[in-house]
């Protein structure tokens, strides 16, 4: 695989993040609590003239406390002792940049109790449009879109729609503004033409005659209409579809996304839905003329929609008139249609569907007008063989700035007509990969939120004086003592490449031998490194404590093509196991202050399975922490809303007698009775990516098996606690990982204090 080209013009230095986190002394561990001051960047925007940014920010905040015991919406009360426990809340406010001035600083545009989010400015740059959130994300107020005038005065809500909106979009004129909204099956006209799936009935065949009702005892007719009545509000829930599940609860009523035009200067005005049909109507994009709009939707009416079908590029006039398919490509489906700037082309991103745990997602370049002419792959495996998140069109021609996962960071990439192959322009530090988190680019100026091991949050500039800082979200890590990842390589006996990283206890003294934990990543297709956002925090906190941190890419990882990524098929055990633990052992013998006799291993999701794998066959490890992981493979199937995964990573279902083996084999429920590693299981009552009975089984055949084992839930949380979770419930997983490593590791490092603790 090609590693990224660089080109001169755009090439950059990101030397300034090092010193930028190196202001003052550093005499401060970092805490279990620093958690809850980090900010990150999650939306950029920049005005048509290269004038202005606006973007947002997310960060937590303390709340006054108004009872409860803690769970999701971040609220408590007091603790036995009598004292108050403190409650937090996630918040997202808006701020803005002059772009002309480099002296200038950003400063906050909304404030409060809210969420704020999704900022676009207008053609004219004088409005910003946003979403805006209730006070609380407990689903109590619909999102809503708001206007916001820069030259003064108070924000304005636009949309009043029953469902909420969300995904603001200006037209090129600015006298509309394109909004989504998830509306109920129950609230579109007629009925669907694929089947329902439900046995011998049909669409609205629950319907009585007029002069008849519903009945408990009545005629056929009229039972059934009484049982569609109770089902209206889930009492009982009916199931009649293959993905039934959520992510915290079982599915409700199908949504399906619409399109609707506001006119922003009328706020008398009512919206119009421009989109009809039982399909989702994703990722809208306006064309540069303003006469109408591209969208990605899957409309076939043969299959219901819970089957697997190709999602296809359709455009539509602004009145919703000629809705036509203008883009497929056979055994393909795409997504994210994004007009160049003159409205020739249109840019895309495309995954094949034969292998969709393993493909990746390519950006493509087809003509707009839907001639048939063939598409253009701009990234595939011969040219940067690693999937694309997000894109831009620079608005400079045929020129597109991408993100992507690669080799432990999150580079940003530029294509162009002129390029065989992408350039990175912004990449690594002198410490290693850096993780672009969110971007936006006006020609050649581009502003972008990036993870480094410095910080885990900045938002840069780079424009004609050079890259620089624009703004430090979390200036409370200067004051913070770090460890520094160091990158390794070790080839595996298959001949693949393994890349793993290496952070030291933070002050660690010449001499001294220190207990390592080995963290494993989720996916299985996901990637850790030093420019990954998510784990900044844990990583560092281990170190504070006096342990050393080893973390790998095994095979199956993202960030290394499509080769790496397959290789893990029908091996989810034995080949990444082999990959993280030889990561471990080089690490031990290249670090004389490992202490081979203290170790402990975690990790969650996948990683959950995998430290049940591991233990269950190696006893190197002195205590284990599996997160919200999958243990049987063929109750996963059945139990979780991931459970095509299933079928994709071990080649076939439960029942075929072949997979059923390969099932077993891949368990780590299999060798229960083999496992002797003290365990802390931890799950989520609420996760149904990956389900609670298997870690329930877990803890249930150990207990039987007399093993030391301990069972931590989590109420009304989901799968992404770690992420996204309340943040009580974060701060309590922290320590409950830690403290169960402390009970079987001789640590004598005393707990790391902060001068003032936030969790207090």
């Amino acid at each position: 695989m090609r590693r990224p080209a660089r080109t001169a013009h755009l090439a950059i230095t990101l030397a300034a993040l090092l010193l930028s986190g190196l202001a003052s002394a550093q005499t401060q561990p970092i805490v279990t609590t620093d958690l809850l001051k980090i900010r990150q960047v999650t939306a950029i925007d920049i005005a048509r003239d290269a004038s202005k940014v606006v973007f947002a920010v997310r960060s937590i905040a303390a709340e006054s406390n108004t009872g409860g015991r803690g769970g999701n919406g971040g609220k408590g009360d007091d603790d036995r002792d009598g004292q108050a426990r403190p409650s937090y809340a996630y918040r997202s406010h808006l701020y803005m940049l002059d772009l002309t001035d480099p002296e200038a600083r950003p400063f906050q545009l909304t404030h409060g109790d809210r969420n704020d989010a999704s900022p676009v400015i207008s053609p004219d740059g004088r409005t910003i449009a946003f979403v805006r959130g209730g006070a609380n994300d407990d689903g109590e107020e619909s999102a809503q879109v708001w206007i916001l005038p820069l030259n003064g005065g108070e924000a304005r809500q636009v949309s009043t729609l029953e469902h909420g909106a969300f995904n603001p979009l200006w037209s090129p004129d600015g006298r509309r503004l394109l909004v989504s909204s998830s509306i109920p099956m129950s609230d579109l006209e007629g009925s669907p033409l694929w089947p329902g799936e439900r046995p011998r009935r049909q669409w609205g065949d629950a319907a009585l005659g007029e002069g008849r009702t519903a009945r408990p005892d009545g005629s056929k007719e009229e039972i059934r209409a009484w049982l569609e009545r109770n089902a209206d509000d889930f009492n009982p829930f009916v199931i009649n579809r293959i993905a039934f599940q959520g992510e915290h609860g079982l599915r409700e009523e199908m949504n399906f996304t619409h399109l609707f035009l506001h006119d922003p200067s009328d706020a008398a005005a009512e919206p119009t839905r421009i989109t009809s049909g039982f399909y989702d109507h994703n990722s809208p994009a306006f064309v540069p003329d303003g006469r109408g709009i591209v969208y990605a939707a899957s409309k076939f009416d043969d299959a219901h929609p819970d089957r697997i079908h190709p999602t296809t590029i359709w455009a539509m006039e602004l009145d919703g008139s000629n809705d036509r398919q203008v883009l497929a490509i056979d055994g393909y489906t795409l997504s994210s249609p994004r007009p160049g700037p003159d409205g020739r082309l249109l840019a895309f991103t495309g995954e094949m569907m034969d292998e969709p745990v393993f493909r990746q997602s390519q950006l493509g370049l087809a003509t707009l007008a839907g001639d048939g002419a063939e598409p253009l792959w701009l990234t595939d495996e011969q040219v940067y063989d690693s999937s694309v998140f997000d894109f831009e069109w620079s608005g400079t021609g045929i020129e597109l700035l991408f993100n992507s996962a690669w080799q432990g960071g999150a580079p940003l990439m530029l294509i162009s007509e002129g390029l065989l192959e992408p350039a990175a322009i912004v990449e690594r530090d002198e410490l290693g990969p850096v993780g672009v988190t969110a971007f936006d680019v006006a020609g050649k100026l581009v502003v972008y939120a990036v993870t480094s091991p410095r910080n885990p949050n900045v938002l840069r500039i780079i424009d004609s004086v050079g890259d620089r800082l624009a703004m430090d979200l979390n200036e409370w890590v200067r004051d913070k003592t770090l460890s520094t990842p160091r990158e390794h390589w070790i080839s595996r006996p298959d001949g693949l490449r393994v890349q793993s990283w290496v952070m030291e206890p933070t002050n660690r003294e010449p001499g001294q031998r220190y207990p390592v934990c080995l963290e494993m990543h989720g996916g299985p297709a996901a990637m850790w490194g030093p420019g990954e956002y998510s784990m900044w925090h844990e990583f560092q906190l281990l170190c504070s404590w006096g342990y050393g941190v080893v973390y790998a890419n095994p095979r199956g990882s993202g960030g290394y093509g499509y080769a790496f990524q397959k290789g893990n098929y029908q091996n989810w055990g034995e080949g990444p196991a082999g990959d993280v633990l030889a990561a471990l052992d080089q690490a031990i013998a290249d670090n004389s202050w490992m202490d081979r006799e203290r170790l402990v291993v975690t990790g969650g999701s996948y990683a959950g399975y995998l430290t049940g794998w591991i233990v269950g066959h190696d006893h190197r490890f002195k205590a284990a922490v599996a997160q919200r992981g999958v243990y049987d493979l063929e109750t996963f199937f059945g139990e979780g809303n991931a459970w095509r995964l299933a079928n994709w990573a071990m080649g076939g279902y439960p029942w075929d007698a072949k997979a059923r083996a390969i099932y077993r084999r891949e368990s780590p429920f299999t060798d229960v009775n083999r496992i002797q590693t003290p365990l802390l299981i931890m799950h989520a009552s609420n996760d149904l990516r990956t389900g609670v009975s298997q870690s329930e089984m877990m803890y249930r055949a150990l207990k039987e098996l007399e093993r030391e084992v301990e069972y931590i839930r989590y109420p009304r949380a989901g799968h992404d606690l770690s992420r996204t979770g309340d943040p009580h419930q974060r701060l309590d997983r922290l320590n409950r990982i830690i403290e169960f490593f402390e009970r079987y590791i001789d640590n004598p490092r005393p707990a790391p204090q902060a001068t003032v603790s936030a969790g207090e």
